[in-house]
């Protein structure tokens, strides 16, 4: 069959590829025919609004459309639109057809930091230069956060703001949209000084967590844990510090 199919547990944070979703986050749907072709978003926001449907492709969740960024034959990348929480369905539509709806549970908060190679958290200074070891990337040079130093991280799943952001749009830069609840860091296992969390200007559903590497933790790949909610990010997830 050519029609689109979701994988089991195919319906996963955008960030952190845990199963599940946060209404106005980034999910990510694995699985077959989901599309002809490979195309992202760029030609089709219009005035800071979000598509609904690109090359024919469309992602319904608990009944409202899913604003599409990525699509291609095995994976979407889409921001989930602002639905409750609990059980919902999920389809993909192409022009093929409508596949099989999977149920997925949809949370207020599900905290997940983008992940560069190896897992490390993406992380950037205020001049938005990386935070990450040397050598991550072929041909650039990188270097690792210092204790003491401001790092913003940069992720998904951290649920409302204060004030509400716009639904389906690029954030504006007119305002700042703060989460609606604290947020805590925690950098190998010591607690950080956060400064802020906010969703990004001109992007979407993308928040950033600006805090202060503890100066007391040691040389190395630390764990970085975000809590919201009383849920946390994944341990998992690492930020490599160096004096």
């Amino acid at each position: 069959s050519t029609s689109p199919s979701i994988a089991s547990n195919g319906v996963v944070s955008g960030a952190s590829f845990v199963p599940g979703i946060v209404p106005n986050s980034w999910i990510t749907i694995q699985g077959a025919n989901l599309s002809s072709v490979t195309d992202t978003w760029d030609k089709n926001i219009v005035n800071g609004g979000l598509p609904t449907t690109l090359d024919n492709v469309s992602v319904s969740v608990g009944g409202k459309p899913a604003y599409v960024y990525y699509i291609s034959p095995g994976q979407i990348n889409a921001v989930a639109p602002d639905v409750g929480t609990g059980s919902l369905l999920v389809t993909v539509t192409n022009s093929n057809g409508t596949s099989a709806p999977v149920s997925v549970v949809s949370q207020t908060v599900g905290p997940a930091f983008f992940p560069w190679v190896g897992n490390y958290a993406v992380a950037t200074r205020q001049d938005f230069s990386w935070a990450v070891k040397n050598g991550t990337f072929q041909g650039v040079t990188t270097a690792p956060a210092k204790p003491g130093e401001v790092i913003i991280l940069w992720g998904t799943g951290f649920g409302p703001t204060n004030p509400l952001a716009p639904v389906g749009a690029q954030v504006p830069a007119d305002k700042t949209y703060l989460t609606a609840l604290p947020v805590t860091v925690t950098v190998g296992g010591v607690a950080a000084q956060v400064f802020g969390a906010a969703l990004a200007p001109g992007f979407a559903a993308l928040y950033q967590v600006a805090i202060q590497i503890p100066a007391s933790v040691p040389d190395g790949d630390l764990q970085v844990v975000a809590t919201i909610g009383g849920t946390p990010s994944l341990a998992t997830t690492m930020i490599t510090v160096q004096r």
